[in-house]
């Protein structure tokens, strides 16, 4: 049964610098971006709208029976397309969740695991999944983000201290790496992106950073597996081998 009170959002640009309309290359026969609707959907939680910058994905997107609210193309980041779609509809949803629309791999289960934490706790502005590695393989790769948050050796959720694409906690024999999926209270991102961009968001290239460095609430989630995002051309065999 749907939830009316939690609404999920993919946002959507064709204009991606390193892998240029990434979110319509064809995988198994469709486009990414529809891999990450339909996955998005059959958890069955609520509403979900891809948060795209044109009516070439809007008109895909219905093509496919999902729903596609066109935004500013200009819009600076995720959580600002996801916040302009959101202010489209009549009647804003208690939560959101922002699922990015290049995750094509991921488990469905994460989005309810970081809505329970949020609701949990009114004290909680916004949710986000983290998974533990045993390996210290991406442990120097700065595409993989690392956060530290209290509880981690207990492996179960809670507020996030930092995240940062340098290697932390110093002298780790594991580490939890970020996963790019958001759950937020709507009075939350409706705050989020009025604030400008601060010093240590600049600085690493993580929005999350400005919720942080402005006293928000984030609380990391622990989950068993993350996603595959696709970020440059080679990340599409990892999808593949995963989907197989």
């Amino acid at each position: 049964m749907q939830n009316n009170s939690v609404t999920i959002f993919i946002p959507a640009r064709l204009n991606s610098s390193r892998f240029p309309r990434k979110i319509l290359e064809p995988i198994n026969g469709k486009p990414l971006i529809i891999h990450v609707l339909e996955r998005a959907k059959s958890i069955k939680l609520c509403e979900c709208y891809v948060a795209c910058c044109c009516e070439e994905v809007k008109q895909l997107v219905e093509s496919y029976g999902g729903k596609a609210i066109v935004t500013d193309p200009a819009l600076p980041s995720g959580t600002d397309r996801v916040f302009a779609a959101l202010e489209t509809l009549p009647e804003k949803p208690k939560y959101v969740i922002n699922l990015q629309g290049d995750n094509p791999v991921f488990e469905p289960s994460i989005l309810k695991d970081i809505l329970d934490v949020l609701m949990s706790d009114i004290e909680i502005d916004m949710t986000t999944p983290v998974v533990l590695h045993k390996t210290l393989d991406d442990f120097i790769n700065e595409n993989t983000v690392k956060v530290i948050f209290n509880n981690m050796d207990k492996n179960i959720p809670g507020k996030a201290i930092y995240f940062s694409r340098s290697p932390i906690p110093s002298g780790a024999t594991c580490f939890y790496s970020h996963v790019g999926i958001y759950a937020y209270r709507y009075d939350a991102i409706k705050r989020l992106v009025k604030l400008p961009q601060s010093f240590l968001e600049k600085s690493e290239r993580l929005e999350q950073l400005r919720a942080l460095q402005n006293n928000m609430n984030i609380w990391a989630v622990p989950v068993e597996k993350g996603a595959i995002s696709v970020d440059v051309r080679e990340d599409l065999q990892a999808v593949y081998k995963a989907l197989s």
